[in-house]
């Protein structure tokens, strides 16, 4: 499978691509990474599929299989992975020991969905493709300005933010 691109971002819904429907509720939408890239003139390339749109707390192993194989079959090294927050460390865990040695995979996400105004969503996906082009081969999680490597990080849900197991 060859490619021109030197990021892929694999995304799988979560917040960061919910939408506001007419009847007030929240659906995951189109994936917030096209609209923001559109907003930005990056000087490399980005390759965005989509693997999954669902929740986070909706995903299963057999998806998290399904993002693993998605991540093997990328020609990219360096790869961002959107995805919901409730889970994002859970499926960090799992793809730790499923990726290839040489490649770098980062999930990142948003507190507030992309398609609101005061989301992280910008931050957090701009922080995610660099910390993807720069950071050793691993799986990491990239939430509010920190880079974390799989296994060391958790939610604090009475904050929302990302923190080290031992805080």
């Amino acid at each position: 499978m060859a490619s021109d691109a030197h990021l892929a971002v694999l995304t799988t819904g979560g917040t960061i691509d919910k939408e506001y429907l007419l009847s007030g509720e929240l659906e995951v939408g189109e994936p917030a990474v096209a609209r923001t890239l559109a907003t930005a003139v990056p000087s490399v390339e980005v390759r965005v599929a989509r693997v999954l749109a669902k929740d986070s707390l909706d995903m299963t192993d057999e998806d998290r299989a399904l993002l693993a194989e998605a991540v093997a079959d990328s020609p990219e090294s360096a790869i961002v992975v959107t995805h919901g927050t409730d889970t994002m460390t859970v499926t960090a865990d799992y793809l730790a020991s499923r990726v290839r040695a040489d490649v770098t995979v980062v999930l990142t996400g948003a507190l507030r969905p992309e398609s609101v105004s005061r989301s992280d969503a910008h931050l957090n996906l701009g922080f995610a493709l660099a910390s993807a082009q720069l950071a050793a081969p691993g799986v990491y999680v990239a939430m509010g300005a920190r880079l974390f490597a799989a296994g060391t990080v958790r939610k604090d849900r009475s904050t929302g933010a990302f923190v080290a197991l031992e805080d």
